[in-house]
C-alpha cells in the first residue's frame, strides 16, 4: 500500500529493491544520522540492509511494526515507520529520518502527517507515540507543529552509543487528531 503524500512525495513499504538506495542513503548522510540514532554504524553493507528489510517485512506480517520509505518521485530520501505496537491497548510509536538535503521544506512533517492518518485510519490505533532526544531540535519541531502533547522526559531513555540521553515524549490520541 502506498500512501501518497503530495504529488511528488510518497510513502512505499519497505522492500528488497529499496536496499541499496537505503545503504547509499545512510552512507550520504552517516555523520548527521549517527548524532541522534543509535544504529547507524551498524550498517555497513548493502546485506545488512536486507536483513533489516527482511525482518521488517516478518514484523509487518506479524502486525508489530510497519516500515515504510519516504519517496520523491522515484527516488528515496528518507524512512518512516510505526513501531512496538501494542495491540491490546492500540498504541504505536512513530519513528522517523531524511536526508539532510530534503530537510527544511515540511517533507517529514506532512509524512508524518499522513502516516498518522494511517496509523489511526487504516491500522485502528487509538494512541501515537514519538520520541526525540531532547537536543534534538529538529526532530521536536515535527510533533510540535502536528500539534502532539509533550508529556515529559523520560530519563536516560535511550543508549546513543557510549552515553544515555534523555527524551522528549509526545503523543497524539485519536480523539484529538484533526485530518488536514
Amino acid at each position: 500500500m502506498k500512501i501518497k503524500v503530495d504529488d511528488t512525495i510518497s510513502l512505499e513499504p519497505i522492500d528488497d529493491i529499496h536496499a541499496e538506495s537505503i545503504f547509499n542513503l545512510v552512507n550520504t548522510n552517516r555523520l548527521q544520522l549517527r548524532e541522534w540514532l543509535p544504529w547507524v554504524d551498524h550498517m555497513q553493507s548493502v546485506d545488512f540492509i536486507r536483513n533489516f528489510i527482511a525482518d521488517s517485512k516478518k514484523r509487518s506480517d506479524n502486525k508489530s511494526d510497519f516500515a515504510f520509505v519516504v519517496m520523491k518521485n522515484d527516488t528515496v530520501i528518507g524512512r518512516i515507520g510505526v513501531y512496538k505496537i501494542d495491540h491490546q491497548n492500540k498504541i504505536g510509536s512513530i519513528g522517523y529520518w531524511l536526508d539532510a538535503g530534503f530537510q527544511g521544506k515540511g517533507i517529514m512533517t506532512n509524512a508524518c502527517k499522513e502516516f498518522v492518518n494511517y496509523c489511526f485510519h487504516s491500522l485502528n490505533l487509538n494512541r501515537i507515540e514519538i520520541k526525540c532526544g531532547t537536543k534534538n531540535y529538529t526532530s521536536q519541531a515535527i510533533p510540535e507543529r502536528l500539534h502532539f502533547k509533550k508529556e515529559g522526559i523520560v530519563r536516560q531513555g535511550e543508549l546513543l552509543y557510549d552515553e544515555f540521553i534523555d527524551l522528549y515524549s509526545y503523543s497524539m490520541v485519536k480523539s484529538e487528531w484533526r485530518d488536514k
